[in-house]
C-alpha cells in the first residue's frame, strides 16, 4: 500500500489556532464558544485536533490511584510496556519494534528528554504524578509540538511548573508509602510578581522492589545456573525550575535515577547491591519576539547532559566461553575466580539552538517555519573491569583500549532539522494541516519527513479525520558504538528506521461530556534495528502493522469519569531474505478500563482494569507464547477533588496478585521478566 509522503506536525501554537481561531465549522465554534480560553491554555478540546490524541489529567489520574508517569501511560489505547535485562522500560506504541528504544519521544515542558545512550526515557517514567498537570499523547508519527516529529508516538508532559499560572492553586506538598518499603516526598510552589513568574518543584522517592517470583539465568552459564530474586528497587530524586519575565522564559530540570541491576546486563543474575545510574539535567531558554501584528519570532537555546553508569558483578565465579568475533566465530574460554566485576560509564552532552517564525497574515492560513541545530557528543567514559584474561582477580582500566565496552571517541553527531507547516481552512466544515521537514545528520544520511491531515465535521456531533505521514528514528549511540559483548554489539553503518503511516478516525460526540471514537491505522516500518543471531545491531527488515482502537471517554454523569478502550494489533515481520513471520512481543488484544466516582463532597472511589493479550515469540524461539494477564486496581480517597486543603488515599494495585511479565528474548531468561504482583500504598498531601 502506497502512502502519501506528505505530513504535518502541529506546534502548540498551531493546535491552539485550530481550536480557537480557524473555523472548522460553525458547529465547532458553538461547541467551544464558552470554553475557548481554557481550551487554548490546557488543550482540553482534543476532538478537533488533527491527531489521534489522548489527554490524561493529573486530577483524574490521582483519583484512579495512578502514582507515576509510567503508570499513566499504560491507560493509553494501543500502548504496552516492555523492558530489557536491566529493567530499562519503554512504552510500546502499536507494536512498533518492541526490542528498541527511541520509538517514541518524551517531551517535558517543551524539552525532549530522550537520552543519548539508549535514546529512551526510562529515568523519567517514575516522575510523580503530583508534579504533572496533564499528559498529552499522540499515537503515530508527528506531534503538535513545534520541531518535534515523533516516530511511533509523542508524549508531551506539562508539569505544574509550566501551567500553574492558569490555576488558583499555588502549590502542593505530598508524600506516599507502601509495599516494598516504598516512601517518597515532594512538592511544588509558585511565586509571582507583576511581570515575572517562578515555579519550583522537587521530590525524592525510593523502594526495594524485587521480582515477585524467583528466576533462573540459564543463558550464560547453563551448567551452573543461578536461581534467585531479581532486585528491581530504585532511588529517584530531582527538581525543576521555570522562570518567566515578560517575553523571556527559562526552564530546567535535574533528574537522578538509580535502580538495582535487575536481571543483569550480561543475562546473568548480578550481585544484590549492583546498581545502575542515569543522572541527567537540562536547561532551556526561550524568547518570543513580536515582529509585526501578524508575525512572531521565537528563539530557543538549550543544553543537556545525561549519563549511564553501571557498577555490579554481572557474572558470578565460573568458567565461560565467549565469542570473540561474530564474523569468524572465534571463541575463548575464561575462568573468573572472583566473578566478573564491571564499572562502566558514558556521559553525553547535547547543545541545541533554533528559531521559528509564525505568520497569521492570511485569513485562512497559519504558517510556521523553523530550523534547529543540535550537537551531540559523548564527552566522558570509563570501562573498569576484572582482568579479562581471567588470569588474576585484578581490576583493570580498559577505557582507552580495544577492550573498552563503548567507543565513546566515535560517538558524535551534528543534526539540523528544518520544517515548514501550514494549517488552512478550506470551508466551514474542512480544515487541512501539513508539514514538510528535512533532517540532516553527520553520521547518517539525510532524510525527509512529513505529515498531512484533513479534519471534516459534517455535523455538530460527527468528526472525521484522515492522516498520512512519514518519519525517521535515528540509531542511538549504543546501537552504533557499543563494543561487541554478550549483551550486544554496535554497528556504525546503521541507517535510520523509517515509518510510513496511514490513519483514520471517527469521533461521535454523544454529548458535551462524552465522546466515542474508532481509530484505524496501517504502518509500514522499514530498516528496523534489531540484534541478529550474533547480538549485533542490524537494519533487519520490514514490519507491517495494522489494527484499530475503539474508545469511550468522558463523563456519564457529573460525579464520574470514564475511559474505556479496546485495541487490536496485527503485524508481520519480513527479514532481508523475504522470510515472513508474526510480529513478536506484541499483544494483539489490549483492553483498558478506568472509572472513578465521587460519592459526595469527600469520598472518591476509583478503579483500573487492564487486559494484556498473549504475545508471540520470534520465529526461532521454541517457547510457548507469553500468556495473557489481567490486573485490577482499586483506590479510595478523601477530599481528592478539593482545590485546596488536605487529602488522603489508599490504593491496592493488582488485587488478583497476577504476576506481570515482560517478554524476554530467547537465550536469556526462559520464564521472561517477572516485574510486579500485588502491592498497596497510601498517599496524602496538602494543596495550597
Amino acid at each position: 500500500m502506497r502512502l502519501i509522503p506528505l505530513a504535518f506536525s502541529l506546534s502548540f501554537f498551531t493546535a491552539c489556532a485550530l481550536a480557537s481561531e480557524t473555523e472548522i465549522g460553525t458547529s465547532l465554534l458553538k461547541d467551544i464558544s464558552d470554553t475557548t480560553k481554557i481550551a487554548t491554555q490546557t488543550n482540553q478540546n482534543i476532538d478537533y485536533q488533527p491527531f489521534i490524541l489522548s489527554i490524561l489529567h493529573s486530577d483524574d489520574l490521582s483519583k484512579l490511584g495512578v502514582r507515576t508517569l509510567g503508570e499513566a501511560l499504560t491507560l493509553v489505547p494501543g500502548v504496552d510496556m516492555a523492558a530489557n535485562t536491566m529493567n530499562n522500560r519503554t512504552p510500546i506504541f502499536r507494536g512498533s519494534n518492541p526490542t528498541a528504544y527511541g520509538q517514541s519521544t518524551l517531551v517535558i515542558d517543551g524539552f525532549v528528554v530522550n537520552d543519548h545512550f539508549f535514546s529512551g526515557y526510562d529515568a523519567y517514567l517514575d516522575l510523580p504524578i503530583e508534579l504533572i498537570e496533564r499528559i498529552e499523547v499522540v499515537r503515530g508519527s508527528g506531534s503538535f509540538i513545534e520541531g518535534v516529529n515523533g516516530y511511533a508516538g509523542t508524549i508531551n508532559v506539562i508539569t505544574h511548573a509550566k501551567s500553574a499560572s492558569i490555576s488558583d492553586q499555588k502549590g502542593r506538598l505530598f508524600t506516599h508509602t507502601g509495599s516494598d518499603d516504598a516512601i517518597g516526598v515532594g512538592g511544588w510552589a509558585q511565586y509571582s510578581g507583576e511581570k515575572w513568574n517562578l515555579i519550583l518543584d522537587a521530590f525524592t522517592q525510593r523502594d526495594d522492589l524485587q521480582s515477585p517470583v524467583q528466576v533462573t539465568d540459564t543463558a550464560v552459564s547453563p551448567n551452573s545456573p543461578q536461581t534467585g530474586y531479581a532486585k528491581l528497587g530504585m532511588h529517584h530524586s530531582g527538581f525543576g525550575i521555570t522562570y518567566s519575565y515578560d517575553a523571556f522564559e527559562l526552564n530546567g530540570r535535574f533528574n537522578n535515577y538509580k535502580n538495582n541491576s535487575a536481571f543483569g546486563n550480561l543475562n546473568a543474575l548480578p550481585n544484590a547491591d549492583g546498581m545502575l545510574q542515569q543522572p541527567s539535567w537540562y536547561i532551556q531558554s526561550k524568547y518570543t519576539l513580536p515582529i509585526t501584528n501578524n508575525t512572531t519570532l521565537i528563539l530557543k537555546a538549550s543544553m543537556m547532559e545525561d549519563s549511564w553508569k553501571s557498577d555490579s558483578r554481572p557474572l558470578p565465579t565460573g568458567t565461560y566461553t565467549f565469542l570473540l568475533n561474530p564474523i569468524t566465530l572465534a571463541t575463548k574460554t575464561v575462568t573468573f575466580m572472583d566473578g566478573y566485576w564491571a564499572s562502566l560509564m558514558v556521559k553525553s552532552r547535547r547543545i541545541t539552538g533554533g528559531t521559528s517564525v509564525h505568520y497569521d497574515g492570511f485569513d485562512t492560513h497559519h504558517l510556521t517555519s523553523g530550523i534547529e541545530s543540535t550537537w551531540d557528543e559523548a564527552i566522558d567514559s570509563y570501562s573498569v573491569t576484572s582482568d579479562k584474561t581471567g588470569l588474576t582477580t585484578n581490576i583493570l582500566d580498559y577505557t582507552d583500549t580495544p577492550f573498552q565496552y563503548f567507543k565513546y571517541q566515535n560517538a558524535k553527531r551534528q543534526t539540523t532539522n528544518f520544517y515548514l507547516s501550514d494549517t488552512m481552512t478550506v470551508n466551514d466544515q474542512i480544515a487541512i494541516a501539513m508539514t514538510l521537514g528535512m533532517t540532516s545528520t553527520s553520521d547518517i544520511n539525510s532524510d525527509f519527513y512529513g505529515r498531512a491531515s484533513i479534519v471534516y465535521q459534517p455535523t455538530r456531533n460527527d468528526i472525521f479525520k484522515i492522516m498520512a505521514g512519514t518519519g525517521n528514528r535515528y540509531p542511538s549511540f549504543q546501537e552504533m558504538y557499543l563494543t561487541w559483548s554478550l549483551y550486544a554489539g554496535g554497528n556504525p553503518n546503521l541507517s535510520a528506521e523509517k515509518v510510513k503511516s496511514l490513519e483514520a478516525q471517527y469521533l461521535r460526540k454523544i454529548n458535551t461530556n462524552l465522546t466515542a471514537g474508532l481509530n484505524l491505522f496501517y504502518l509500514v516500518n522499514s530498516q528496523q534495528i534489531v540484534r541478529d543471531a550474533t547480538n549485533t545491531f542490524q537494519n533487519y527488515g520490514k514490519n507491517v502493522i495494522q489494527g484499530g482502537e475503539a474508545e469511550l471517554r468522558g463523563k456519564l454523569s457529573a460525579d464520574d469519569t470514564l475511559t474505556l478502550s479496546y485495541s487490536y494489533i496485527y503485524g508481520t515481520v519480513k527479514d532481508k531474505n523475504g522470510n515472513e513471520s508474526a510480529l513478536p512481543y506484541t499483544a494483539s488484544h489490549l483492553i483498558k478500563a478506568a472509572y472513578s466516582y465521587d460519592f459526595d463532597n469527600h469520598w472518591t472511589l476509583g478503579g483500573i482494569w487492564n487486559y494484556v493479550g498473549s504475545k508471540k515469540r520470534y520465529i526461532s524461539d521454541t517457547r510457548d507464547d507469553l500468556a495473557a494477564y489481567n490486573t485490577l486496581d482499586l483506590a479510595l480517597g478523601w477530599d481528592m477533588n478539593a482545590p485546596k486543603g488536605w487529602y488522603v488515599q489508599g490504593v491496592i494495585k493488582n488485587i488478583t496478585d497476577t504476576t506481570v511479565r515482560y517478554p524476554a528474548p530467547e537465550s536469556t531468561y526462559a520464564d521472561d521478566y517477572p516485574i510486579a504482583d500485588r502491592t498497596f500504598w497510601i498517599r496524602m498531601g496538602w494543596k495550597f
